[in-house]
């Protein structure tokens, strides 16, 4: 003991960083524990999707949500995250999944949920980065394009090709323009 004295006399800087960094560990971790969401790794957020059919919120930019997101994710930018939204509001005894790009809203959305009443909320640890790094799929767009795409998988399944003019010709034949 009489070491430890000697060693905190001769460090004071050493020790009172060693102090600070003690205790934003203890506050971090009762942070954690206190809080009244979880936060899932991706095998355990596919878990929770396969079995509880988890309301899954994209908190993201409306840039980064069109690049990519989990399949039936629904975009909500954080200020539609509020005690008025009526359709978030009607969900309230369903599980949710919340990420974002890298996991730096969900958090603060998180909470937001659990003071409006929802009791199972869950994080995406790492958010949709994760997600992609573990090569988990992801889907694009706004969903606006559906039936088109539809068209293109119908078309390519059964081998027709859509209307492009090929190589040396000027646009579609006179058959094709009377569509």
């Amino acid at each position: 003991m009489e070491q430890v004295l000697v060693f905190i006399g001769n460090h004071p800087l050493l020790t009172g960083a060693f102090a600070v960094v003690l205790a934003a560990l203890i506050a971090t971790e009762l942070g954690r524990m206190a809080r009244r969401w979880k936060e899932l790794e991706t095998h355990q957020a596919i878990l929770l999707i396969n079995r509880q059919d988890p309301l899954i919120l994209d908190v993201s930019n409306s840039k980064d949500h069109a690049e990519a997101h989990i399949l039936n994710a629904q975009h909500m930018p954080p200020s539609r995250i509020e005690a008025g939204n009526q359709a978030l509001l009607k969900a309230r005894q369903r599980p949710i999944l919340i990420y974002c790009k890298n996991n730096q809203v969900a958090p603060q959305m998180a909470t937001r949920l659990t003071k409006l009443g929802f009791e199972q909320v869950h994080v995406l640890k790492g958010g949709l980065t994760q997600w992609r790094a573990d090569n988990q799929p992801v889907t694009r767009g706004k969903g606006k394009k559906k039936n088109r795409d539809k068209q293109k998988s119908a078309d390519r399944a059964s081998g027709a090709t859509p209307n492009r003019p090929t190589e040396g010709s000027t646009g579609p034949s006179k058959d094709e323009s009377a569509d």
